[in-house]
Protein backbone atom coordinates (compact mmCIF):
# COMPACT_ATOMS: atom_id res chain seq x y z
CA UNK A 1 0.00 0.00 0.00
CA UNK A 2 2.90 2.18 0.95
CA UNK A 3 4.05 1.86 -2.30
CA UNK A 4 0.95 3.29 -4.35
CA UNK A 5 0.47 6.05 -1.93
CA UNK A 6 2.66 8.66 -3.78
CA UNK A 7 1.06 7.65 -7.09
CA UNK A 8 -2.87 7.98 -5.63
CA UNK A 9 -2.18 11.09 -3.92
CA UNK A 10 -0.89 12.65 -7.14
CA UNK A 11 -3.59 10.82 -8.63
CA UNK A 12 -6.53 13.07 -6.72
CA UNK A 13 -4.39 15.81 -6.56
CA UNK A 14 -4.77 15.89 -10.48
CA UNK A 15 -8.59 15.67 -10.21
CA UNK A 16 -8.60 18.43 -7.60
CA UNK A 17 -6.38 20.84 -9.93
CA UNK A 18 -8.74 19.55 -12.75
CA UNK A 19 -11.89 20.28 -11.62
CA UNK A 20 -9.88 24.39 -10.56
CA UNK A 21 -8.96 24.63 -13.78
CA UNK A 22 -12.67 23.61 -15.61
CA UNK A 23 -14.26 26.58 -12.92
CA UNK A 24 -10.91 28.89 -13.63
CA UNK A 25 -11.41 28.04 -17.55
CA UNK A 26 -15.76 29.05 -17.97
CA UNK A 27 -15.29 31.58 -15.37
CA UNK A 28 -16.42 34.50 -17.44
CA UNK A 29 -16.73 37.97 -15.62
CA UNK A 30 -17.91 36.31 -12.53
CA UNK A 31 -14.42 36.46 -10.59
CA UNK A 32 -15.68 36.48 -7.26
CA UNK A 33 -18.29 33.26 -7.72
CA UNK A 34 -14.96 31.68 -9.35
CA UNK A 35 -13.30 32.27 -6.52
CA UNK A 36 -15.82 31.08 -3.82
CA UNK A 37 -16.17 27.77 -6.34
CA UNK A 38 -12.34 27.22 -6.46
CA UNK A 39 -12.36 27.78 -2.80
CA UNK A 40 -14.91 25.08 -2.13
CA UNK A 41 -13.54 22.51 -4.82
CA UNK A 42 -10.00 22.55 -3.12
CA UNK A 43 -11.72 22.76 0.80
CA UNK A 44 -13.88 19.97 -0.53
CA UNK A 45 -10.69 18.21 -1.96
CA UNK A 46 -8.74 18.52 1.24
CA UNK A 47 -11.45 16.78 3.20
CA UNK A 48 -10.98 13.84 0.62
CA UNK A 49 -7.34 13.80 1.39
CA UNK A 50 -7.27 13.50 4.44
CA UNK A 51 -9.89 11.29 4.66
CA UNK A 52 -7.44 8.76 2.04
CA UNK A 53 -3.82 9.69 3.47
CA UNK A 54 -3.75 11.68 6.82
CA UNK A 55 -2.68 9.15 9.73
CA UNK A 56 -1.98 6.49 7.66
CA UNK A 57 -1.07 3.37 9.28
CA UNK A 58 -0.92 -0.82 9.49
CA UNK A 59 -3.91 -0.50 11.92
CA UNK A 60 -5.87 1.70 9.28
CA UNK A 61 -4.74 0.49 5.97
CA UNK A 62 -8.36 -1.32 5.06
CA UNK A 63 -9.88 1.98 5.88
CA UNK A 64 -7.41 3.89 4.10
CA UNK A 65 -8.53 1.39 0.95
CA UNK A 66 -11.84 1.14 1.48
CA UNK A 67 -11.58 5.45 0.77
CA UNK A 68 -9.37 4.09 -2.27
CA UNK A 69 -12.04 2.41 -3.80
CA UNK A 70 -14.75 4.66 -2.90
CA UNK A 71 -13.17 7.76 -4.61
CA UNK A 72 -12.07 5.30 -7.58
CA UNK A 73 -8.86 5.57 -7.01
CA UNK A 74 -8.29 1.93 -6.16
CA UNK A 75 -8.17 -0.59 -9.43
CA UNK A 76 -9.65 -3.93 -9.35
CA UNK A 77 -6.66 -5.02 -10.64
CA UNK A 78 -4.67 -3.57 -7.07
CA UNK A 79 -7.77 -4.94 -5.10
CA UNK A 80 -7.10 -8.39 -6.64
CA UNK A 81 -3.64 -8.00 -5.17
CA UNK A 82 -5.11 -8.49 -1.62
CA UNK A 83 -6.46 -11.48 0.02
CA UNK A 84 -10.06 -12.65 -0.79
CA UNK A 85 -10.93 -11.46 3.42
CA UNK A 86 -9.55 -7.84 2.67
CA UNK A 87 -10.94 -7.49 -0.99
CA UNK A 88 -14.39 -8.33 0.74
CA UNK A 89 -13.61 -5.95 3.45
CA UNK A 90 -12.80 -3.53 1.59
CA UNK A 91 -15.72 -3.81 -0.55
CA UNK A 92 -18.20 -3.68 2.08
CA UNK A 93 -16.48 -0.29 3.90
CA UNK A 94 -16.46 1.07 0.93
CA UNK A 95 -19.94 0.14 -0.04
CA UNK A 96 -19.20 -1.38 -3.32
Amino acid sequence: MRSMKDAKLNQVCEQILGAVGSVIINKGNENHKAYLDVWEKVQAGDSDIAEMFNDLRRSNAVLKLAAWKRYGLLTESELSGFSEETQSTIEAIAGN
